[in-house]
């Protein structure tokens, strides 16, 4: 009997440990201490969701706790939760410049804005204690999201973290130790910036859904009042478009957004050629235009609020494409007012640059499908 109940013991422990067995002494079977979390604290959130992909400047993290290390650790904390939020993909363009000193909300928000961000991400830490391998660590973590356009405070999240010390638990044959990881804030950070992408997953779309090219009426039409949003595939344009985009498989798009919850935007993109270096629409893309604004103008679509954006391909610096794309977007929101009738009001515009590439390669192809318009539904 009892070595039936040492045979389970060692089986329950080894599944979540390394054993090292022993025929003379006590077999030690060794556990990754756990990370225990307190429930994570939202005292402030948008009341709506957002219907575009926003930009993100992650500023170096506020050390409050007094510590003559504060620079190092403010950067290295940072980093941590910046790495997390990449892999979530929460935005287009995350940024994060180490070393880049905090001098005050309104500075931080006018840095934020000269690099071209949506939003300024700034983490503040009360508390922290570091144990290493001998003892408990620990961390509490506020992070805020602000509007970079006017300075909302759009999101504050805190949570507290630790990585708690235990003393063995022996069982006679077997003895339980529990082992201290080695880079214990990075394990403690990485859990609390992952629990905190989880509500600003249900509050942002996707930043890598990539809508089909439509060059009709019938094809942006069929795009925009979709019941699930049309993503892009290898679906070629075709006289039967309406019912073949009905049969596309979504793809991995629609399975991200089922588990994470994320919001679901009609879309369409948009082939218009400008003139070199220029915010000039060609006459050869005017069809594509008015095909978009005929279908803005059908009952199913008429006065509904929309998103422009410009999108260049990789040549040029970054910022200077940023400023190229959103001075295309605002000549397609001029073309549609114009000969159109859209209300100003109903129309955003938006530029990313270089930033969203759909098309892999410098090619004159993948060139010309990142020189694109992109237009969402706004509501």
């Amino acid at each position: 009997m009892k070595k039936a109940i040492l045979f389970i013991l060692l089986l329950s422990l080894g599944a979540c440990g390394y054993i090292d067995p022993s025929l003379t002494d006590q077999t030690v079977v060794y556990t990754d201490a756990p990370v225990r979390k307190s429930s994570l604290q939202v005292s402030v959130h948008p009341k709506n969701k957002q219907y575009r992909p926003l930009t993100a400047y992650f500023q170096p993290f506020l050390i409050q706790q007094e510590n003559s290390d504060h620079r190092h650790l403010a950067d290295a904390f940072a980093q941590i939760f910046h790495n997390v939020w990449t892999e979530e993909r929460l935005f287009p363009v995350q940024e994060f410049q180490p070393g880049t000193p905090y001098r005050g909300l309104r500075s931080a928000l006018e840095h934020a804005q000269r690099r071209g961000a949506d939003l300024l991400i700034f983490g503040m830490v009360p508390y922290f204690y570091a144990g290493h391998t001998l003892d408990d660590t620990a961390i509490t973590i506020q992070m805020n999201i602000y509007s970079v356009q006017d300075g909302t405070l759009l999101w504050t999240m805190m949570q507290s973290a630790r990585i708690e010390s235990r003393l063995p638990d022996d069982y006679f044959y077997v003895r339980h130790e529990f082992r201290m990881n080695d880079s214990p804030f990075n394990l403690i950070i990485r859990d609390i910036a992952k629990d905190m992408s989880i509500p600003l997953k249900s509050w942002l779309p996707s930043p890598d859904t990539t809508y089909r090219f439509a060059n009709s009426t019938e094809e942006v039409k069929a795009s925009l009042t979709a019941e699930v949003p049309i993503t892009a595939t290898d679906l070629a344009t075709s006289p039967d478009a309406e019912s073949s985009m009905k049969e596309m498989d979504l793809g991995n798009d629609k399975e991200d957004q089922e588990k994470t919850n994320r919001p679901e935007i009609n879309g369409v993109n948009l082939n218009i050629e400008f003139d070199f270096d220029k915010a000039v629409i060609k006459k050869a893309s005017y069809p594509t235009l008015d095909a978009f604004g005929e279908a803005m103008n059908s009952p199913e679509l008429k006065g509904r609020r929309i998103i422009i954006a410009g999108h260049t391909d990789a040549k040029g610096s970054a910022a200077y494409n940023l400023e190229l794309s959103k001075k295309r977007a605002e000549s397609v929101k001029q073309y549609l007012i114009k000969n159109w009738n859209l209300e100003s009001s109903q129309v955003d515009v938006v530029g990313y640059g270089q930033s969203r590439p759909i098309a892999i390669g410098s090619d004159k192809d993948a060139m010309q499908k990142n020189r694109r318009v992109e237009i969402r539904l706004a509501e």
